[in-house]
């Protein structure tokens, strides 16, 4: 494996036999494509010499800012009630840019907006699940449906980071896990083929349920940590597509995995955007099936 790993002299290292360990693409934490676009069209335009070059100016603030935010508010929180507290969240930030130039600005960038992130990898393509291994990840969230995919198919859970609406929410995470994922089973698959989902995609539908226990048993452990009431700590759970058993096998499972969500919501085929705008998710673990492609257009 041919990977950099930085760490963040401003954070403290956590236990990674201990921690809940969320890898983050750096493509969702900053907005590198618009960045680099500009920068491009401004070289290209106006020559200067490569020794002024505005390397380390910071990118802009990505789609993953409220979730980030968040995690730091539940840390918080937890160190307030346990100063001695091991079960945190430990963010990596993910680049496949392996120019150095490219991985500094992304360091300096993090160091600018004062980021919780513990560590940041940079590897290639051809590394990623190698490195998502040795980093002890128990979660990699993109806002890209194919690094999701990709994740899934090397075994590893992965979910998508919601865009919030604004400057979105950051004094409580939101965790929205899928019934349709959780309730899947071949009596799901037939009734899912009937609604015109495609042989691949029920595929991966029951490879993100495989994938998904450890990371809601350790949430589960982490909301534990919280009374019912003012918790920096939310989890929801929504069924869309499959009957209203499945929600109920859905919760059941979520149960016997140690986590009693603080919502629940089955929709029966209706509409999932009103639910999405009301909930503001962070993490969307339903493998995109909320912009499910060949399918009637309910959400």
């Amino acid at each position: 494996m041919n990977a950099n790993i930085v760490l963040n002299p401003g954070v403290k290292q956590k236990d990674p036999s201990r921690a809940l360990v969320i890898a983050v693409s750096s493509h969702a934490m900053f907005e590198l494509g618009g960045e680099l676009k500009l920068h491009l069209q401004k070289v290209k335009q106006e020559p200067e010499p490569k020794s002024t070059v505005k390397d380390n100016e910071p990118f802009r603030e990505g789609i993953a800012f409220p979730f980030i935010k968040a995690v730091q508010q539940v840390n918080k929180k937890l160190l307030e009630k346990n100063a001695n507290e091991m079960l945190l969240f430990d963010v990596i930030l993910f680049s496949n840019d392996v120019s150095p130039a490219s991985q500094s600005r992304v360091v300096n960038s993090a160091l600018h907006y004062d980021l919780e992130i513990g560590r940041f990898c940079f590897c290639s393509d051809k590394d990623f699940a190698a490195s998502l291994q040795s980093n002890h990840v128990k979660l990699f969230l993109s806002t890209d449906t194919d690094e999701v995919g990709k994740a899934l198919k090397e075994g590893f859970p992965a979910a998508l980071l919601y865009q919030q609406r604004g400057q979105g929410t950051t004094d409580t995470l939101r965790v929205l896990f899928s019934g349709d994922v959780l309730g899947f089973s071949d009596d799901m698959a037939h009734f899912l083929r009937e609604q015109g989902f495609s042989e691949p995609q029920l595929q991966s539908i029951s490879t993100a349920k495989g994938a998904m226990k450890e990371f809601a048993t350790v949430i589960g452990e982490m909301r534990r940590r919280f009374g019912r009431e003012g918790s920096p700590l939310c989890t929801c759970l929504v069924t869309v597509w499959t009957p209203r058993d499945a929600c109920a096998g859905a919760l059941k499972m979520l149960r016997g995995w140690g986590l009693e969500v603080d919502e629940a919501f089955c929709l029966a085929g209706a509409p999932q955007s009103p639910i999405l705008a009301q909930i503001q998710p962070h993490i969307l673990y339903d493998h995109g099936l909320h912009n499910a492609r060949n399918v009637p257009a309910q959400c």
